[in-house]
């Protein structure tokens, strides 16, 4: 007789079914740590406009208060809009003229996750929040002097479905509170 027993059957669907877990396992994890780069990335080029912005003006942006910078463009010759909440791309009015410092304002791939802007009330520094998902991440906030994360709920920061667990400033990550 040519066939395979019952017994080896069900051991190679077992090892195929054990194999399978181990694959999907770590396509998620993949999955969910490209998502947490793709935030980082995101929050440091908001940054880097941002410093292009406070070299242009002296400050930073205003917040409308719901997380989002405050943009104007040009309204009609020489005129500049009133502020309001930047949507699609980063702009200002300086004297008439409309600058461009961000074409394509960067948001969350998963819409129940958003980035929070705040800056300082002089409007002389700023922080940039989002939700890392991967919670074992490096740059995830720690308790100082810790290994405890945490996050930074007690700023006001508000990231959405999940609490806000990394912070860009003008001065670079901070890791640690």
């Amino acid at each position: 007789m040519g066939g395979f027993t019952l017994i080896e059957l069900i051991l190679v669907m077992a090892i195929i079914g054990i194999l399978s877990v181990i694959g999907i396992g770590s396509f998620t994890q993949a999955t969910v740590k490209s998502k947490d780069t793709q935030r980082k990335n995101d929050l440091n080029q908001i940054a880097k406009a941002l410093e292009l912005y406070y070299n242009d003006a002296g400050s930073y942006p205003s917040s409308n208060g719901s997380g989002q910078i405050m943009c104007s463009s040009t309204s009609a010759p020489d005129t500049c809009s009133s502020p309001a909440a930047c949507t699609t791309k980063f702009t200002y009015c300086f004297n008439g003229k409309s600058t461009i410092y961000l074409d394509k304002l960067p948001v969350d791939a998963d819409n129940a996750r958003k980035y929070y802007y705040k800056p300082d009330a002089s409007l002389s520094s700023f922080a940039y929040y989002t939700s890392l998902e991967n919670l074992e991440d490096k740059d995830v906030v720690v308790i100082s002097g810790t290994t405890t994360k945490t996050d930074w709920a007690s700023d006001g920061a508000d990231c959405g479905s999940s609490p806000c667990n990394y912070k860009i400033t003008e001065t670079g990550l901070i890791k640690a509170k």
